[in-house]
């Protein structure tokens, strides 16, 4: 294969899967690993893509917002392993903060057998755990803000300032070494808001969020605790990030 052709197969891969190691670039195309890194040098040259230690990953837009349906559907295992290991943070009696995420969603089966308090913003989440008995809920008010069913807004942080949690699950769009960020202002403001009334944040987000930066940024990483993704994500972003002082925890099936 001409180097252009593969080049162009590799940027193909990049944008299906978000992310591409060495060792699957070689396999695939029956060539030596220099030979793979100096595909990836180029590529990251042109703005194409950008390298990380073992590989490299699709580059996103700032203001990147998934749809419902990419939200449902994409990394949806590497999802199940993180709300896995989300679950084992959470204790009898806690009362927690749930945004509205399919983490979020895929960890609420894995705690109904707990007695804890939830609340939360989000209209998907309100309506699974109100059905639990055992599990107190309590709605965050206010506007609906986006398309997602989340109530976002100056009511909902006013609102949200009446509590305070033992523990906040915190989705995002970004987080690297130098904090954490989401693609608009208000899902922003909110999550502030939710990190000051919290004893512990807990970020939950997969491997296409690590190393990224987006739109509108949240905090710097010495208001995060745990940060709890998938073994996809970047090794090199994750020493970088464990480095400040938040415990990096990889979830596992």
């Amino acid at each position: 294969m001409i180097t252009e052709a593969r080049r162009k197969k590799i940027l193909d891969l990049i944008e299906k899967e978000g992310i591409v190691n060495l060792q699957q670039l070689t396999n695939t195309f029956s060539v030596s690993i220099y030979t793979i890194r100096r595909d990836l040098t180029a590529l990251e040259k042109k703005g194409l893509l950008k390298k990380t230690h073992g590989g490299a990953v699709r580059i996103e837009k700032s203001r990147w917002i998934p749809s419902i349906e990419e939200g449902k559907t994409k990394a949806l295992e590497e999802k199940k392993k993180i709300a896995k290991k989300a679950v084992q943070f959470i204790d009898d009696g806690d009362t927690i903060m749930l945004m509205g995420s399919m983490v979020s969603l895929l960890m609420i089966p894995m705690f109904k057998d707990k007695n804890i308090t939830v609340v939360t913003n989000s209209l998907d989440i309100a309506k699974e755990i109100c059905q639990i008995p055992n599990i107190e809920t309590v709605m965050i008010g206010g506007h609906i803000k986006n398309y997602k069913g989340n109530i976002l807004g100056s009511r909902a942080i006013n609102n949200l300032k009446n509590y305070y949690f033992d523990k906040a699950f915190i989705p995002c769009a970004g987080i690297n070494h130098t904090g954490l960020s989401t693609s608009t202002i208000d899902s922003s403001d909110f999550l502030k808001a939710v990190i000051e009334n919290s004893r512990q944040n807990i970020v939950i987000t997969d491997y296409r969020k690590i190393g990224r930066i987006t739109f509108a940024n949240v905090c710097s990483l010495d208001q995060i605790h745990i940060l709890i993704t998938d073994d996809k994500a970047d090794k090199e972003e994750l020493n970088k990030i464990a480095k400040k002082n938040v415990q990096v925890e990889i979830g596992k099936i």
